[in-house]
């Protein structure tokens, strides 16, 4: 029962962040905060010793960040000129969207490797499987309120 209260609450707090980011975006950006609601995520259903914890942290925020910067900022550019032009690509030109989407996929996932030996060299191996059990969790909750709030605004 204790268990459902902290996640209850945690979930509410978790709730009127997101509606804050949606409603105004205010001094930091929302990747900054959608970060940090991650972070919060992660380390409050994981069990990691203080060690751990301040490793990970480091971890976190450098991946993240870097990530953000060279792969989701470049494939969002990537996914607008597209939609531009989508109705007039040529042959050559699709090829080429193809190959870019392959390699910025290609190189996130050696990040994420990078990332993971990382953590592994850090954080127990089975600490480290459920951090990334918990990042699942996460993506999977942020596609649902996603889902959720585009189905309420229709």
């Amino acid at each position: 029962m204790r268990r459902f209260k902290q996640n209850f609450i945690f979930f509410a707090l978790v709730f009127l962040v997101v509606s804050n980011i949606i409603s105004a975006q205010k001094g930091t950006s929302s990747f900054e905060e959608l970060k940090a609601w991650k972070l919060n995520f992660i380390i409050e259903n994981t069990s990691l010793n203080t060690e751990e914890l301040e490793a990970y942290k480091c971890i976190f925020e450098e991946y993240e960040n870097a990530y953000h910067s060279e792969i989701w900022i470049k494939v969002q550019e990537i996914r607008k000129n597209l939609r531009q032009s989508f109705d007039t690509i040529t042959t050559s030109s699709a090829a080429i969207y193809i190959k870019d989407f392959d390699s910025f996929e290609i190189k996130g996932l050696q990040m994420k490797h990078q990332r993971n030996e990382m953590l592994l060299k850090k954080i127990r191996p089975k600490e480290v499987l459920h951090i990334l059990y918990q990042e699942k969790r996460f993506d999977r909750e942020m596609l649902n309120r996603i889902k959720n709030k585009s189905k309420k605004s229709n």
